[in-house]
């Protein structure tokens, strides 16, 4: 066992004795700051606002999270599956391995859905 995997078991079961808390939610948490996350790895294709475009207005390879008629025909289960799996064919890499079920959601949900055109999606972003 991994010394990451035995540090989050330890820690699961110790919450777990803790009053309305369950070692599934220990497991669930979200950890990453998903706004550095997106950064680092989805700037490059759906820009640092989600719209998809470059900074010099070039279209981008991404899908363009700021186009509410566009994002309409996605659930958030479709959207999870596409950062869970990635794209075919290599256009988008998989993220099973570096982010959380908890992780995942709350990127569809925080970061994706509320991105706004023109807004860049960074650290400084609140989460509201």
């Amino acid at each position: 066992m991994s010394n990451l995997i035995a540090k989050r078991s330890i820690a699961a079961l110790l919450l777990a004795g803790l009053p309305g808390f369950s070692a599934q939610a220990a497991q669930d948490a979200p950890r990453k700051d998903l706004r550095a996350f997106y950064s680092l790895n989805c700037v490059v294709c759906h820009g640092a606002d989600g719209s998809a475009r470059g900074v010099d207005g070039s279209r981008l390879k991404g899908q363009d999270f700021t186009d509410s008629r566009e994002m309409k025909d996605f659930t958030d289960a479709e959207l999870a599956k596409a950062i869970r799996k990635g794209k075919i064919f290599g256009r988008m890499p998989s993220y099973k391995d570096r982010l959380s079920e908890a992780e995942i959601t709350e990127m569809v949900e925080q970061v994706v859905r509320k991105a706004k055109k023109g807004k860049v999606i960074s650290t400084e972003t609140s989460a509201n």
